[in-house]
């Protein structure tokens, strides 16, 4: 063993099992027995058995080396038994052990060759054995070396049989074991004879003499391996010269043999007396009669070496049999002594220079030529056999070269046929053809294919004992053109008739040589020339060529491919051609291998799986569907069966094919294959439907057609029905191509009437609502590309456009426009919920409800546009064909290239602007209006792809250019700014706020869901350097730090945001607290340290988790933030399942909302919650608001960004800016444009906050607004999970309001209703909401383009928007709705009414003083504030509509009331009564007392004496008074009338409905009117002199009835607990009535 590589592990196993049980040197022999036994068996060898079973075999092994004589070999053949033997097997077992000698291994292998047995196992130790002189082992590792071999061998179930291997074998052994013994005196023996060449006479030349000396030297230098030796000599035997062995001379395998030759005659042979002078060979080289059994199969070579007298005569030989060696056929020809000298002759006889052309490939023929021609040829044959190979270099053809052994004891054959003929049936009928003729009984071939033109086979032929041959050279080679020769001829032949000499023999040549044995065995000529024909119209992988035909011989139909490359897999085109309406029968596929590639030629016999087939009539479309789906231009499916069925083709099978995807996507109750199977089941209307689709879209049909259309028309029809129907519907279809001639209605109204007719015989109601789906569709459908051609050919999509409100099916909510985009690439919808939308296109996953996830985000898309001017819209498109196992740049090079089909699709069908006029796609019949707006943004997936977008805008000369897709390289790069972080951060802060705290400055515990690489997570992660993100996971790693420093992580993650591509896992580890890292979501379990339990207070006895568990853990971690950044839906109310959520991959680690323990949620992502876990999270006193709100910073950005390069777009156009100075003043605004859309955001959180402030008081009103909406058609309660009538009347009950999430899906549905209505009126037009429209851009803009800013596309949209948001966000969902029902007025008017309360009150000065004092005063004492000057402006706003006969004029109301109101404003402490103005001051000192300045604080004390102050300035007007006079009087009579005591108990009446609310309103309204009544009666009765105060005083001093029973009645009132609306409507009333009476008495 110590010569062998160390023992492996099974080894030790095996030597373990085998000395099991064994003890002292019977272990130990054992031991060193089985180790060396197995120690060069290879591991995976080992691997396949037990260490046990390969110990018993080593055990039965040692058990039969036991006993062994030295020069003996032991050898057994048997099946073992687990009884006798130790071990079984299902082979049978050879042992064998022998001495150690070379060639035992390959002689036994050639014995089982013989016996065509397979070899199993093969284990061959060599081990040095001692033994005792009897034979018997005595020791293992000492002594001399001995073979074992152990075979496993085909089983053996005859014993007679096992009996003769073993026989076999023991004589093979036997004759190695001969060989062996002599193989060094055989070499030296020949080594000996080729020294005394050298004195030896012999009729040799010298150099004969010299080449044959150094040849037998050449041969015994490891050239030749020995096998046998003898002598002859020549002797006289009855008169006769005999040659006759030696005696005694027998070596190796002649040795003891001398008895088993007899003496031969001397006549023939090369020792035959040669004439007088003449010379010859000293040696015989040729081949023996006899195989070898050792070593190599195959007859023994044979070196004879003649000894002659001194007359010449050859008295004597010397005869060595053997093997040349590998190394001997490797040598070259003028290496090999004797051989050289041939080749030099041959090339010298030649007379071609040896660097000639000629003579370099005549050098190259005999170096290639087999080496036992150059050994046993002679000069003269060598050089006739080489000339005539070159001969055939020159013009290729069969060819064969016959040469006898000069000992008569076999023929060589060198046969050449040129290689593309070559073929194993060809070398067979070959070797038939010589065995015939030769009368061979025995023959072997070698194979030579290389470069050349030529195969070249090299037959040795040995003739059978006793048979006389005759070879007659001329016949055989006649008969070997014959077998070369044959169908390539004919087809040659045609091919030249058909195509002319040039071309077909060019065709022949390439693809005759090519046709495979079983297409000549089954195809004629004349079919093979039109095959090949067709095979050479090809040109690239991607063609078919195809033939559907009838066979010529059967008439059976047959349908051929012909492709270059590659076989279409039966596996595939089965389906193709099922689906197509055929059935395949058999198939026969034929191979052409050419140089540049390959052919294939596949031949099938199909049948209809339906009816019969017209071939003519059908062949162009079939075979135009087959190529179409073979090259995935068209789908396979059930479809396809239309092409035979229903004479459609290909595309029109495409347009059902579309419609049916998008029902599918609709959520229709049907399969696809029960509307193929429908459709397939009535062709007829399946016809008439692509028919109908036709009438309504195909543009020629507004041409007149002449007869020949409409006569093809009615056949096309009636070839489809049945002949035994035709009858019966003949008129129909006669109608139908006569009104063909006809315009496009009647065309249409002729289809849908005979569909109507056709499907009234329709039996099935299902079948029948499917087909009645399609006609819905189709009329539903405004717009398609169908038609459209572009650079010669069709585009491979269609897109249709819808009006889904002729569609009664589709799910809610309905959009206003939809296009859907069919292609066997990409499927894809756009919804658009008005003509001016905007929203991303995202890459989805979903592949059977990509449309119900669009319609789920353009819900909330929609409610995020509020902010912004388009409406929402959403696209989606999936990837059909995405690289199955392909790498990430393949898959995204497949989603890009589906994202250019979808972006084509949609612009194609959409109107353009040029040169202000619209512009209708070409080739698209519209059945709507103008409709030229289309923009689209990234989303998931399609990050990165506007700028392609917007390529292809361009491409288009689309009008809106690079402002088609926002965020592209020259747009605001959303990621760059942060913008959709910093929106959805300015939600964090609010929530902060809420809770007395500032996350800029004061450190937070934080954990999210996304990573350091994502844009919203990223940019989130920055926004605060005070963040302690304690844990974060995104969909690769988890990431723990339990105790982070805010500082140190806030850099780490700075770092990595930096990074081209980061991921959680390139956290600098080394910064990370004690008991966090980083771990992959792949990984089994994550440990779970102390620091980790209690920074996410998981309370578990558990030192591990799953990923999904410590995802969830996470999740309900109770920190002051949960950030979502990242993708997918993790929390869901309690009453959902996880299926509700539409998001499977995160099922297993999602959360309940009432189980989050953070204070707030930031969505930064979409959908990260639904809306009824956001609810429920809310109710358990999570602050968040949704996703739309908290992220629509990024929608709003890019809408800017639409809209300026709108406005700049004109001023490039033009020339007043060049494009390159265009880009650089957007990229100068970036900050301003960031600036305006965080305020939107700002805004929207503060507007929410204001309404969840009045929620409770107000809860019967947003109750009111939700019903209002819902009896619109405008809100479905039930989608946006807003609490039901009765909900609301238990949450009153309890004194619980509306949740922050509620309260945004209302403020977002307000604006759209408030933004629609605002579009629709004159508010657009107001000169003075012109100002909206500037403030709607940065101010580098404002300014110098406002001109341009009037011509803008989407100018009324952008005001309409403005109005909306600024009037929606200060006054709340319910104002306007309020306003409508209290004052009967319009949106429009409300809009102006608000807008003039909102200037004369300045209150965008208050409105920002307030947002200032952000963490300086309380967010309860801003809100408080917000509140007030809600009241105040809700007030004058109603006002303002009450006022009889009002227009509004914005401009004038301002300049009407402005000045008054600020000079009131000024003189409000001074005019107040005394008691007032104590209730002002203290008022004043509240507000300084929550931290706001005293100018603010006077100001807010001031709100509630402003409610009146559009009366006093109102009076002050009328009568050309002072309005700190008139206020003075207003305020003094109030005083003493105590009306604002009135008005106080009016403002806290309880409100129980609408009415109630409009009965207090009208209090409100009537109790103004009467004080400011007499406010004028007071001030009439002056003289200018008197002081406000004097007035009044001397008014009710008066000698008035009235007057004093109505103040003796309210002070009763006012002595009562409370007030209701009975008691407050008499109080009114009698204000009135003293009004009434003192105008009577004036």
């Amino acid at each position: 063993m110590s010569a062998q590589t160390a023992p492996t592990a099974s080894q030790n196993a095996i030597v373990a099992a085998a000395s099991k049980g064994l003890t002292g040197n019977a272990a130990t022999q054992i031991q060193a027995f089985a180790a060396a036994f197995y120690a060069r068996l290879p591991e995976e060898e080992l691997a396949l058995r037990s260490a046990q079973q390969w110990a018993n075999i080593a055990l039965s092994s040692f058990a039969f080396i036991q006993k062994r004589q030295a020069g003996v070999a032991n050898i057994r053949v048997f099946n073992p038994q687990q009884a006798s033997d130790g071990f079984e097997t299902s082979h049978t077992v050879i042992h064998i052990v022998n001495d150690d000698m070379p060639f035992l291994v390959d002689s036994v292998s050639m014995v089982l060759s013989n016996f065509a047995c397979s070899l199993h196992t093969l284990v061959h130790p060599v081990m040095p054995i001692s033994r005792d002189a009897s034979g018997q082992l005595t020791a293992i590792d000492s002594g001399k070396n001995e073979s074992l071999i152990y075979l496993e061998i085909d089983r053996q179930a005859s014993t007679d049989d096992m009996e003769k291997i073993r026989e076999a074998i023991a004589t093979a052994l036997s004759d190695v074991r001969e060989s062996v013994a002599d193989w060094r005196i055989m070499r030296d023996k020949m080594n000996a004879i080729a020294d005394e060449m050298a004195t030896r006479p012999m009729p040799a030349t010298a150099s004969q003499r010299s080449e044959a000396q150094d040849f037998l030297r050449w041969a015994a230098d490891n050239h030749f391996t020995f096998l046998g030796y003898r002598e002859y000599e020549v002797a006289a035997i009855e008169n006769q010269r005999m040659l006759t062995v030696v005696p005694d001379t027998g070596l190796g395998l002649m040795r003891g043999k001398d008895a088993d030759v007899k003496p031969r005659p001397l006549a023939g042979l090369a020792a035959a007396d040669l004439p007088a002078g003449a010379t010859m060979e000293p040696l015989i080289l040729t081949k023996t009669n006899a195989r070898s059994t050792v070593h190599r199969a195959g007859y023994m070579d044979y070196i004879g070496v003649l000894v002659f007298d001194e007359s010449g005569k050859a008295i004597r030989e010397q005869r060595f049999l053997g093997l040349y060696t590998s190394s001997a056929y490797k040598r070259r020809p003028w290496e090999i002594p004797l051989v050289r000298q041939r080749h030099e002759a041959v090339m010298e006889a030649s007379g071609l220079g040896e660097n000639s052309h000629s003579g370099k490939a005549l050098r190259h023929i005999l170096e290639t030529l087999p080496r036992d021609e150059l050994f046993q040829a002679n000069t003269e044959e060598l050089s006739r056999t080489c000339m005539g190979i070159l001969a055939l270099q020159e013009r290729v053809r069969p060819k064969l070269f016959l040469r006898r052994d000069p000992f008569g004891r076999f023929y060589s054959a060198l046969v050449y046929i040129p290689r593309d003929r070559f073929s194993t049936e060809v070398r067979e009928r070959i070797e038939a053809l010589f065995m015939r003729e030769l009368k061979g009984e025995r023959l072997d071939t070698n194979i030579q294919i290389g470069e050349s033109p030529l195969a070249q086979l090299h037959l040795t032929i040995r003739p059978k004992s006793g048979q006389k041959a005759t070879a007659d050279t001329a016949m055989l080679e006649a008969e070997l053109l014959k077998i070369v020769r044959n169908f390539q001829d004919e087809l040659r032949d045609l091919l030249v008739q058909q195509c002319g000499e040039e071309k077909g023999l060019k065709l022949a040549n390439r693809y005759g040589r090519a046709l495979p044995t079983a297409y000549l065995e089954s195809v004629s000529p004349v079919i093979a020339a039109e095959d090949v024909q067709q095979a050479d119209m090809l040109e690239n992988d991607d063609q078919l060529r195809l033939n559907l035909y009838r066979s010529p011989d059967d008439n059976g139909l047959r349908f051929k491919l012909v492709r270059l490359s590659k076989e279409i897999a039966l596996s595939d085109a089965l389906p193709m051609l099922e689906n197509l309406g055929l059935r395949i029968n058999s198939e026969h596929p034929y191979e052409l291998n050419l140089d540049e590639g390959r052919i294939v030629i596949q031949d099938f016999e199909v049948e209809p799986t339906a009816g019969t087939i017209e071939v003519e009539n059908s062949r162009a479309r079939f075979e135009q569907a087959f190529g179409a789906v073979w090259a995935g231009e068209a789908e396979s499916d059930g479809f396809n069966r239309l092409v035979l069925a229903a004479g459609l083709s290909w595309r029109e099978v495409a347009v059902l094919r579309g419609y049916c995807k998008y029902q599918l996507q609709t959520g229709v109750p049907f399969s696809q294959i029960y509307m193929e199977e429908t459709l397939v089941r009535y062709p007829l209307i399946a016809r008439l439907l692509v028919e109908l689709f036709a009438a309504r879209f195909e543009p020629c049909r507004d041409d007149k057609t002449d007869a020949a259309t409409c006569n093809r028309l009615h056949k096309n029809l009636i070839d489809i029905v049945p002949v035994a129907d035709r009858e019966k519907i003949a008129t129909i279809l006669e109608e139908i191509a006569a009104d063909r001639a006809l315009d496009r209605d009647a065309q249409f109204d002729a289809c849908d009437d005979a569909l109507a007719i056709f499907l009234e015989k329709v039996a099935s109601l299902d079948e029948d609502r499917i087909l009645r789906s399609f006609i819905t569709v189709i009329k539903g459908t405004l717009r398609t590309s169908f038609y459209q051609v572009k650079n010669g050919s069709h585009r491979d999509y269609i897109s249709f456009k819808f009006d889904a409100s002729k569609l009664p099916d589709l799910p809610k909510p309905r959009p206003y426009r939809e296009i859907f985009v069919y292609s066997p690439w990409v499927e894809g919808v756009h919804l658009r919920f008005g003509p001016v939308a905007r929203g991303g296109l995202r890459w989805s996953d979903r592949r059977e409800d990509f449309r119900t996830e669009v319609l789920g985000l353009v819900k909330a898309q929609m409610v995020k546009n509020t902010v912004i001017v388009p409406v929402g819209s959403k696209g989606g498109f999936f990837v059909k064909r995405s690289p199955v196992g392909g790498d990430r740049d393949a898959v995204l090079a497949e989603g890009i290239a589906c994202y250019k089909r979808f972006i084509n699709a949609l612009l194609d069908i959409t109107d353009n602007i040029v040169d202000g006029k619209i512009v209708p796609p070409v080739d698209v019949v519209r059945h709507d209006k103008d409709d030229p707006y289309l923009v689209v943004a990234a989303d998931k997936g399609t990050a990165t792809f506007s700028d392609i977008a917007n390529g292809i805008s361009a491409e288009h000369g689309f009008w809106l250019d690079d402002a088609f897709a926002s965020g592209g390289s020259v747009g605001y790069d959303h990621k760059g700014m942060g913008i959709t972080a910093k929106g959805g951060w300015e939600s964090v802060k609010r929530h902060f706020r809420a809770l007395g705290r500032d996350c800029q400055t004061q450190d937070f515990t934080c954990v999210g869901v996304g990573d350091m690489s994502g844009d919203v997570f990223g940019n989130g992660m920055l926004l605060s350097e005070k963040i302690r993100l304690l844990a974060a996971f995104d969909h690769r790693h988890i990431f723990l730090d339990p105790n982070p420093d805010s500082a140190i992580s806030f850099k780490e993650r700075e770092r990595m945001f930096k990074l081209p591509r980061s991921s959680w896992d390139d956290y600098d580890k080394s910064l990370i607290s004690a008991g966090g890292g980083v771990y992959a979501r792949s990984a089994k379990t994550i440990p779970l340290t102390p620091e980790i339990k209690a920074a996410l207070h998981i309370e578990t006895d558990l030192e591990a988790m799953t990923p999904a568990d410590l995802m969830n853990a996470i999740l309900k971690a109770p920190v002051d933030l949960l950030w979502n950044g990242g993708i997918g839906t993790y929390v869901k109310a309690t009453s959902e399942t996880h299926a509700d959520c539409g998001d499977r991959a995160n099922n297993a680690l999602r959360v309940n909302g009432n189980e989050l323990r953070c204070k707030m949620v930031g969505e930064g992502g979409n959908l990260g919650m639904t809306q009824r876990g956001r609810i429920e999270a809310a109710h358990a006193g999570v602050l968040l608001n949704t996703d739309f709100i908290d992220n629509s910073a990024g929608v709003d950005t890019s809408d800017h960004e639409v809209n300026i390069k709108i406005l700049l777009g004109a001023v490039v156009q033009r020339g007043d800016m060049s494009l390159p100075e265009r880009n650089i003043l957007l990229a100068s605004m970036t900050d301003e444009v960031g600036e305006l859309v965080l305020m939107d955001n700002y805004r929207q959180n503060q507007a929410i906050s204001v309404m969840e402030a009045m929620s409770t008081s107000r809860l019967g009103s947003f109750g009111h607004f939700i019903r209002t909406l819902e009896s619109q058609g405008l809100l479905d309660r039930g989608i946006e999970f807003l609490p039901t009538d009765a909900e609301l009347s238990e949450r009153k009950s309890r004194g619980q309001g509306l949740t922050r999430p509620e309260l945004s899906v209302l403020l977002s549905y307000d604006k759209i209703v408030i933004f629609n209505q605002l579009l629709d009126s004159d508010v657009p037009e107001d000169p003075y909401l012109s100002k909206e429209l500037q403030r709607y851009f940065p101010k580098p803009l404002q300014e110098k383009y406002a001109a341009d800013m009037q011509q803008h596309r989407l100018r009324r949209e952008i005001i309409a928007t403005m109005v909306t948001n600024s009037m929606v966000n200060r006054m709340g969902s319910t104002f306007l709705l309020r306003m409508q029902e209290d004052t009967g007025e319009t949106p429009a008017q409300i809009a102006k009414a608000f807008t003039i309360s909102r200037e004369i009150l300045e209150s965008r000065d208050w409105w920002s003083s307030i947002d200032n004092m952000d963490l300086k005063a309380s967010e309860s004492a801003q809100i408080s504030a917000l509140t007030d000057i809600w009241h105040l402006q809700r007030n004058m706003t109603r006002w303002l509509l009450n006022k009889p006969g009002e227009t509004l004029n914005i401009a004038a109301q301002v300049e009407r009331y402005a000045a008054p109101m600020r000079a009131l404003k000024a003189a409000l402490p001074a005019i107040l009564p005394a008691d007032s103005r104590a209730s002002l001051e203290a008022d004043k000192k509240a507000w300084m007392k929550q931290g706001f300045s005293s100018d603010m604080a006077s100001d807010f004390a001031k709100l509630p004496y402003l409610t009146y102050a559009l009366d006093i300035i109102e009076v002050a007007l009328e009568r050309k008074s002072d309005v700190a006079l008139v206020g003075e009087a207003y305020f003094a009579l109030s005083d003493a009338l105590h009306t604002k005591w009135l008005m106080d108990n009016v403002e806290i009446l309880p409100v129980e409905g609408r009415w109630h609310a409009q009965a207090r309103g009208v209090l409100r309204d009537e109790l103004q009117a009467q004080q400011r009544a007499l406010v004028g009666i007071v001030l009439s009765q002056g003289d200018g002199k008197k002081s406000a105060e004097k007035l009044v005083a001397d008014w009710l001093s008066r000698d008035d009835a009235t007057l004093k029973y109505t103040l003796s009645m309210f002070a009763d009132m006012r002595n009562l607990r409370s007030m209701d609306f009975a008691t407050l409507s008499v109080a009114v009333r009698r204000l009135a009535q003293i009004a009434s009476a003192s105008t009577r008495a004036a």
